[in-house]
């Protein structure tokens, strides 16, 4: 995680882990109500957009076999190749090809920060769009696909 990891991340993982505790503790988490307020806060700017089929498919994800151990290990940062926001950036900045960052004007601030960073490099393009959060490209497709066009036949942004 771009913070950093914690102590108690690890004390997490292995309570999700626990054959008896964790699928109880993960079910409460992804639950609908929590998986449908999560999506309000950060996910998407239309506060009924997932909703139907749409959360009936997230539903259906967390429900995999497995789900809870990578879903844990990505929330705690378990997944992450780097520890910090100075190696992420440097990995970034040696990378050999353009790299398009695309976000929306409602971004929630902790992810803003990130992706503004990575926009201060120089073989970095960064597409601002005036709606979005976190979804940007499920919510706003065509927003988003038009930005990737721009991007990829070097047109000049909006």
């Amino acid at each position: 995680m771009m913070g950093g990891q914690r102590a108690w991340f690890s004390r997490v993982r292995a309570a999700i882990d626990h054959p008896l505790a964790g699928p109880l503790l993960y079910r409460l988490n992804v639950s609908r109500h929590v998986i449908t307020m999560m999506a309000r806060e950060h996910v998407y700017s239309d506060p009924d957009w997932l909703d139907g089929d749409r959360l009936a498919a997230r539903l259906a994800v967390t429900r995999a076999p497995g789900a809870r151990h990578s879903s844990v290990r990505f929330v705690t940062g378990a997944l992450d190749r780097v520890a910090n926001r100075a190696a992420f950036l440097d990995l970034a900045r040696r990378a050999n090809i353009p790299i398009l960052v695309i976000y929306g004007d409602q971004t929630p601030p902790k992810s803003r920060v990130e992706m503004e960073a990575l926009g201060q490099l120089p073989n970095v393009q960064v597409e601002w769009v005036m709606k979005g959060k976190l979804a940007i490209h499920e919510e706003f497709p065509e927003i988003v696909s038009i930005a990737i066009r721009r991007f990829l036949t070097k047109e000049s942004p909006l």
